[in-house]
């Protein structure tokens, strides 16, 4: 399969879009949300049982992170497929924390947001739930299984399968201001390219 042409998806999209948009069902189309187009993928299907479990993604309060160093980035990911699958669990992990600290620098290094709309949006959420003061709370994405298919030169694809747990965004007060109903599994796949280090490029929610 040529992952540059099928395309890829992210699965943190569903989850994050649904955060920040108060969406209450799941996404349509791919991981862009409603409206986008429909997509499919010709890679095999992976269930649970056959991909690493790794448990929940916690979004928690706290102080900003320091943005990652591409030198860091590189040596912690290596350019292998375990390097491809820790990625993407980091990934979800800074995401999830981008959005309980409404901190986007936590995203940035980790994708292209001129070839990832999704990605972009990733960005401009939690850029504007910084400027207003607002968080999520809860487990923001219960990562089921994940698995990296073999690498092609620079480039791998990453398949995943998630829960969508129910969860809440509050404004600096603690009120509520926008609540996300529980949804999944979700199969969302991630296609990563090298560049320096692994790097989301694009995402696609599999149906």
């Amino acid at each position: 399969m040529n992952w540059a042409q099928s395309g890829v998806a992210v699965v943190a999209a569903a989850s994050v879009m649904s955060a920040c948009s108060g969406s209450t069902g799941p996404p349509t189309g791919t991981a862009a949300g409603p409206g986008a187009s429909n997509s499919t993928s010709t890679s095999p299907a992976i269930s649970p049982s056959s991909a690493a479990s790794t448990g929940t993604t916690t979004a928690t309060s706290g102080p900003r992170s320091s943005t990652p160093t591409v030198a860091d980035l590189a040596v912690r990911f290596p350019k292998t497929q375990q390097g491809a699958e820790d990625f993407v669990r980091f990934l979800m992990a800074s995401v999830s924390k981008a959005y309980a600290t409404g901190d986007p620098s936590l995203i940035r290094p980790l994708v292209d947001v001129t070839t990832c709309p999704d990605c972009s949006r990733w960005v401009t959420a939690t850029t504007e739930m910084g400027r207003k003061s607002q968080r999520y709370e809860g487990v923001f994405v219960d990562l089921q299984s994940i698995q990296a298919l073999p690498l092609q030169g620079d480039a791998v694809g990453v398949i995943t399968q998630v829960l969508v747990p129910a969860g809440k965004t509050v404004d600096s007060t603690g009120r509520t201001v926008r609540v996300r109903k529980a949804s999944g599994p979700f199969r969302t796949d991630f296609f990563l390219q090298f560049r320096d280090h692994w790097v989301v490029v694009r995402g696609e929610l599999v149906r």
